[in-house]
C-alpha cells in the first residue's frame, strides 16, 4: 500500500477511535439507560465530550476532501515525493489535531496550527494532482 493510501487508512482508524471516545464520553455523562435507549435527549456539548465530537466531525470533514483528491490520484497513477509529503503532513496534522483538541490545549493557537498543517497537506496534494497533467474534464478523444 502506498504512503498516500496508508494515510487515508490510518485517518479512518483515527476517525473510528474518535467516534468511540465521543460515544463513550456521552454515555458516561448521560448514563447507561440513555446509551442503550433512543437517545431522545441530546447531551450538552461542553467540556471533553463536546471536544471529542467536534474533533471527529472536523476529521471527517477534512478526510472526505483529502480522500476525494488522493484516491482518484492513486488510481490515475499520480505518485511522487510531493504526494508522499502531502499525505504525511495530512496524517501528522490530523493526529496532532485530535490530541490537542481532546486535551483542550489552546496555548499559541496550537489547535489551529496543527489543523493548518493537515490542510497544507491537502493543498499540496491538490497542487500535485493539478500539475500532473493527468486530469481530464472531457472524455478523451476517440482513437
Amino acid at each position: 500500500m502506498t504512503v498516500e493510501l496508508s494515510a487515508i487508512a490510518y485517518s479512518g482508524i483515527l476517525l473510528l477511535l474518535l467516534i468511540i471516545i465521543s460515544a463513550a464520553s456521552n454515555v458516561i455523562a448521560m448514563g447507561q439507560p440513555w446509551g442503550v435507549g433512543n437517545r431522545e435527549d441530546t447531551p450538552p456539548s461542553d467540556g471533553f465530550k463536546g471536544r471529542a465530537k467536534r474533533a471527529y466531525m472536523n476529521l471527517l470533514e477534512q478526510l472526505v476532501v483529502f480522500s476525494a483528491i488522493a484516491i482518484p490520484a492513486h488510481l490515475a497513477g499520480i505518485h511522487s515525493g510531493l504526494t508522499v509529503l502531502a499525505a504525511q503532513l495530512f496524517l501528522a496534522g490530523r493526529v496532532a489535531h485530535a490530541i490537542v483538541y481532546l486535551a483542550g490545549w489552546t496555548f499559541i493557537s496550537i489547535r489551529t496550527l496543527v489543523w493548518v498543517v493537515a490542510l497544507v497537506g491537502t493543498f499540496i496534494y491538490a497542487y500535485a494532482v493539478l500539475t500532473s497533467g493527468l486530469l481530464m474534464i472531457a472524455a478523451p478523444a476517440a482513437m
